[in-house]
């Protein structure tokens, strides 16, 4: 053989694209270059003449043969497994939870790449799949389990409606029922739908579809609590006169927080409108200009050398017409750090531009005026009583016992203030200002005896007087049918339907009205045996008898008598169907609250769909206190978790719109 040839066939390398004519080929694993034929298991130089007159040869032929006659194995893909579904849910969740879609295509790769060898290295999780899985699994899979769980309950509806930042209109529907799963009462999201027009009839017609959705009836539900607009609560077409008709025995609660809140807003437009000037103002004075706050907190600690007031807060909050627990905050900071305040702007005057001399030269009179500083002595405790009672409706699970006694509270020592025991009006000196007012007054007038000066003070009385009249007024008008429904609830707490001496009668209960002819008679005698066991020797109670109503209700529902009968059930069913009735629309508002964070101005291409899917996963756990580290995927979202969520008939909606979702 020439010695060119052997030099030749030595540089020839091996071709991958031979293995498309020649299945039986692979590249030899010696690394020289060279062919090796897997049935023959021999090396072969690599040039195309050698392998196809190896295929030729009579060993390859019989080698081939023995291969042609075997089954061949195949293999069908599979898709993840189930520990990967499980942690590609929970990533999912977490996601909507915490922060933007996008995010999910960066932090899954480092996730996916730092996790080889356990679940976490087989997860293939971006931002299209982790939509999908919001709207199209665990959402679905949420709304299912509220399908379930209320089936034939009672429930009670709270609505409201708004605008989000891309001028969309949502009503937001919750629902609030006894689950029989959890054994409480709990509160759920029914739907967040988009609505074009705001009319009683379209908003009606948007609630009982939802409604129905979940498999519910308008008939079952015994309480409504909506704000006071005039298309949820009037008197002619409004949601509530239809939902009356669906529901006669259905009760209006109109939003005690936000009741309240009208009420110190009504009153506060007797005081001076200066008071107004200086809650505006002061914050703003400060809001974006930073180096006017180390200038402020500078003579603050140039004021209290010895560290005296030390954790006093700022006077930059502001005040917000819409933020129902601000003003009383906002008038206490500024009263606090009154003489500080004062000294800032008779240096600001001096210090600052043009442009804002003349507005530091009002704020630097009005607070030299002590007259100012009495108006907020006497008022800002009172703002701060209400907004106090404001906080508390605001929560959840609320008793009626106690939400009825808060209410009278407030009542009576507001009333107290002008009104003798006797029920006879006070005279102006003999009204209670408070004592702080009374105390800046004397040091006010010691300061200023003039006779003009006693005549301001005259004024301020009578400006103050008002304001407390009117605040009490506010309440006559705005709470009656309220605190009269909380009452009437209040007659289930154990406290009163053990009483032995001042029990209601039966049919002063509440609700009674919704009792059929033919339980009543069952469920009044259960009422009568309620007095004959002795409860605290009950296992229900563990010795103690509960000091709320809803878990003395539940352990009544769980008692067995002798017999391992539940000689209470008809009771207890009707008297937690009964407390499901709301107190306030708050919870509505923190759902708008999420909304807002979630839609913004530059993530604003959510779709209704994605927008009801984030909002629901994130109510879900916040309703039941839960954390997304807490969430475990049930066996029916593992179902859903398929191909079929990118064609499924919401799928439709256009792919960019979902690479738009959270996109900063």
């Amino acid at each position: 053989m020439p010695k060119w040839k052997n030099v030749y066939d030595g540089q020839r390398k091996y071709k991958n694209e031979w293995e498309k004519k020649f299945l039986w080929l692979k590249e030899a694993p010696d690394g020289r270059g060279y062919a090796y034929c897997k049935l023959c298991f021999c090396t072969l130089i690599p040039r195309q003449p050698v392998l196809q007159k190896h295929e030729q040869s009579e060993k390859h032929k019989k080698k081939q043969l023995a291969v042609k006659c075997t089954n061949l194995i195949t293999f069908q893909p599979r898709g993840p497994s189930e520990a990967v579904k499980r942690t590609e849910l929970e990533l999912a969740l977490a996601v909507s939870c915490h922060c933007s879609l996008l995010t999910v295509d960066h932090f899954s790769e480092i996730i996916k790449k730092n996790g080889k060898g356990s679940t976490l290295g087989s997860i293939s999780l971006h931002r299209t799949k982790c939509s999908k899985l919001i709207s199209e699994v665990i959402s679905p899979a949420f709304k299912q389990e509220l399908i379930y769980d209320v089936q034939d309950a009672k429930y009670a509806l709270l609505i409201d409606e708004a605008t989000d930042i891309s001028t969309d209109k949502h009503l937001c529907i919750t629902i609030r029922y006894f689950s029989k799963k959890e054994k409480r009462i709990v509160t759920e999201l029914v739907s967040l739908a988009a609505v074009t027009e705001a009319t009683g009839a379209i908003l009606f017609k948007v609630i009982k579809n939802a409604i129905e959705d979940i498999g519910q009836s308008l008939s079952n539900c015994l309480g409504f609590a909506s704000d006071g607009a005039s298309v949820m609560i009037g008197n002619n077409n409004s949601v509530w006169t239809q939902i009356k008709e669906e529901s006669p025995h259905c009760v209006q609660v109109r939003c005690i927080c936000h009741s309240l809140a009208l009420c110190m807003q009504h009153s506060f437009d007797k005081l001076p409108s200066n008071l107004d000037f200086l809650l505006s103002e002061i914050p703003k004075w400060f809001s974006k200009n930073s180096l006017r706050r180390e200038a402020y907190k500078s003579l603050f600690k140039v004021m209290d050398p010895n560290g005296e007031r030390k954790g006093l807060p700022t006077p930059f909050q502001q005040a917000s017409v819409t933020r129902w627990l601000v003003r009383g905050k906002v008038m206490n900071n500024i009263l606090c750090s009154w003489e500080e305040l004062r000294a800032y702007f008779i240096l600001a005057e001096q210090n600052c531009g043009q442009e804002a001399k003349f507005k530091a030269r009002m704020l630097k009179e009005m607070l030299a005026d002590g007259v100012n500083k009495l108006y907020f002595h006497c008022v800002t405790p009172i703002v701060l009583d209400f907004e106090k009672v404001n906080a508390f409706f605001q929560g959840v699970d609320l008793d009626p016992h106690n939400m009825e006694n808060e209410l009278t509270m407030l009542y009576k020592t507001m009333k107290a203030r002008i009104v003798n025991p006797r029920g006879e009006n006070l005279s102006q000196n003999e009204v209670d200002f408070g004592a702080c007012f009374a105390q800046e007054l004397a040091i006010y007038l010691r300061n200023n005896p003039q006779n003009e000066n006693l005549q301001r003070v005259k004024e301020v009385k009578n400006r103050c007087h008002t304001f407390i009249v009117d605040a009490v007024e506010q309440l006559e008008a705005r709470l009656p049918p309220t605190k009269n429904l909380f009452k009437s609830l209040s007659n289930l707490h154990p406290s009163v339907i053990l009483n032995q001496m001042a029990r209601p009668e039966f049919q002063n209960l509440p609700f009674f009205k919704l009792l059929k002819t033919e339980e009543m008679d069952k469920i009044q005698q259960q009422y009568r045996n309620l007095l004959v066991v002795n409860w605290r020797d009950e296992c229900v109670f563990d010795g103690k008898i509960p000091c709320d109503s809803v878990p003395f209700w539940v352990g009544l529902s769980s008692f067995k008598n002798g017999l391992g009968e539940h000689p209470f059930s008809e009771i207890s069913d009707w008297a937690l169907s009964s407390l499901v009735t709301p107190s306030s629309n708050a919870i509505v508002k923190r759902i708008f609250s999420q909304v807002s964070v979630v839609k913004t101005k530059l993530r604003n291409s959510v779709s209704t769909r994605m927008l009801d899917g984030i909002i629901r996963i994130r109510c879900h756990l916040q309703f039941r206190e839960l954390c997304c580290k807490d969430f475990i995927p049930t066996s029916h979202m593992i179902t859903l978790f398929s191909s079929n969520i990118y064609t499924s008939k919401h799928a439709k909606e256009e792919t960019d719109e979902l690479y738009k979702i959270f996109q900063h």
